[in-house]
């Protein structure tokens, strides 16, 4: 009984406030009549054909349900509680097509029927707008729901604007203008959402609604909360940021350190060759046979020349180091920059052989072609130093699926295991005896390691079952390249 008293109470509570904005229209209202009309029709049958006929009052109550069911709001179904009631006293009521409110008893008769319709089409109006306002919020929390799947892959502030703006415009069904900070509201009346991240305000969602959200709590209450996903979406994307900021900087100090491991080690053999070759040039360089002499110089040469590529290297990764992403990429053909590649070893390495090969298929990558050469030109003197063997070295070039895939192969000893892991770091082993002559291979490898990620692929290295070390970095080819759907490669 007291949940029948609060519902009771509600329906006259939301009966005065649609009373006060209520319009009459014409479709609610044919519709009601048509169903009274029914209603008439049916119960004077039903009189003709049964002497005493009871079922008058049931067949309006009847209708009076059915015009809640099929009309808006409250005032509709008391307009039929009203005709119903007065149907039966002028078609069913002696006297007969007459109206007639002084017979004995017809007052609570007239109130206990005008009653129990406006109880029953109240109740049923209530129930319609509480499943109609079910339906709402459902539709309401799947737009939430998709709109936050939207968010969850935007780039940045802005396109989570876009997606917050065009989903407050579709549910709300009014248009929406995002108000940049500073900027003035429209002159209309309008709804304002403040846009907050971070403890600042971006910015305003303004929905050109004429005032009307005003009235409807529950919609400006739903919107609010697009403003909070926007807010949370925001700081999503600010922390995320951070992340990856912080994340760039460890990884510029890692690589900063492993240049310092590296270029100690590296720098030290070049520079004890030349003073060692020339403290015997200047003591005993007049005694020395010519053929002693000119071996001195070449090793001079040598060292120095391998000093000059250290300090490209060296600059490279001060590049890296300070802005990985400033290179610029431009489509150029993979097997014209392994051909300059191959072709500069070989002007430095005339007696070394090199093998190349390239598909028949034109493999265009987006790269900056001085870099990736100069990966391949490291990777290939990196073969030539400490392959340990004299056989020709293999450089190739081929598609699989979308990357373009550049191999260094060499059949020397191949690859210590302890070191493949942190091959492409610039590590150096820790039990190098500090005299060992061989010119270290971490700091090109980690250059190669650089260059190659700064291209947004991934490099790689292992022994080859019948010997040998090798090596392959994979790099994406230009999509506007590639053959469509139905076309061959």
């Amino acid at each position: 009984m007291r949940a029948f008293g609060l519902t009771i109470r509600s329906c006259f509570s939301a009966l005065a406030a649609e009373a006060r904005h209520f319009r009459l229209e014409l479709r609610p209202l044919l519709r009601m009549l048509a169903v009274m009309g029914l209603a008439t029709l049916a119960s004077l049958g039903l009189h003709y054909l049964f002497e005493e006929n009871g079922n008058v009052s049931v067949i309006y109550t009847l209708a009076v349900m059915i015009v809640a069911c099929v009309t808006p709001g409250y005032i509709y179904s008391i307009m039929a509680s009203l005709l119903g009631v007065l149907g039966v006293n002028y078609f069913f009521m002696w006297p007969y097509l007459a109206f007639n409110f002084t017979r004995t008893g017809y007052p609570f008769t007239f109130i206990l029927l005008f009653s129990i319709s406006f109880i029953t089409s109240s109740l049923m109006s209530t129930y319609r707008s509480q499943a109609e306002q079910a339906r709402r919020n459902e539709r309401r929390t799947h737009s939430l729901y998709c709109m936050t799947n939207e968010l969850l892959s935007a780039q940045d502030v802005s396109q989570v604007t876009a997606i917050v703006e065009r989903w407050v415009s579709r549910v709300s069904g009014y248009p929406t203008r995002f108000l940049p900070p500073g900027a003035q509201p429209p002159e209309e009346p309008c709804f304002l959402m403040p846009l907050e991240a971070e403890g600042q305000v971006w910015g305003m969602l303004a929905v050109l609604d004429g005032g009307r959200l005003r009235a409807d709590e529950a919609t400006a209450s739903f919107l609010r909360l697009f403003s909070a996903q926007w807010s949370l979406a925001a700081e999503n994307l600010h922390l995320s940021s951070e992340r990856n900021r912080v994340a760039l900087e460890m990884e510029s100090e890692k690589l900063r350190a492993n240049l310092l491991r590296a270029v100690s080690h590296d720098l030290r053999t070049p520079l004890t060759s030349i003073s060692g070759a020339a403290s015997a040039l200047i003591e005993t360089g007049e005694t020395l046979p010519f053929s002693a002499r000119r071996q001195l110089y070449e090793d001079i040469r040598d060292s120095s020349q391998w000093l000059i590529r250290m300090v490209e290297n060296l600059l490279s990764v001060t590049r890296f180091s300070q802005d990985a992403p400033s290179i610029k990429k431009t489509p150029e053909m993979a097997e014209e920059v392994l051909a300059q590649a191959v072709s500069h070893v070989r002007h430095r390495f005339p007696g070394q052989a090199i093998q190349s090969q390239a598909p028949q298929e034109l493999l265009i990558v987006p790269m900056e072609a001085t870099l990736i050469q100069q990966a391949l030109i490291n990777l290939m003197e990196n073969a030539i130093y400490h392959s340990g063997a004299a056989g020709p070295i293999a450089v190739e070039v081929a598609r699989c699926g979308d990357q373009a895939i550049f191999t260094v192969r060499d059949h020397g000893k191949g690859i210590d295991p302890a070191r493949v892991e942190r091959l492409f770091d610039g590590h150096i082993a820790q039990e190098e005896p500090p005299g060992d002559t061989r010119r270290g291979m971490g700091l090109g490898l980690s250059i190669c390691a650089s260059i190659v990620r700064a291209h947004g692929g991934s490099i790689s290295a292992h022994n080859a079952p019948d010997g040998g070390a090798v090596f392959r970095f994979c790099l994406p080819l230009d999509q506007a390249a590639l053959p469509g759907p139905g076309q061959k490669d």
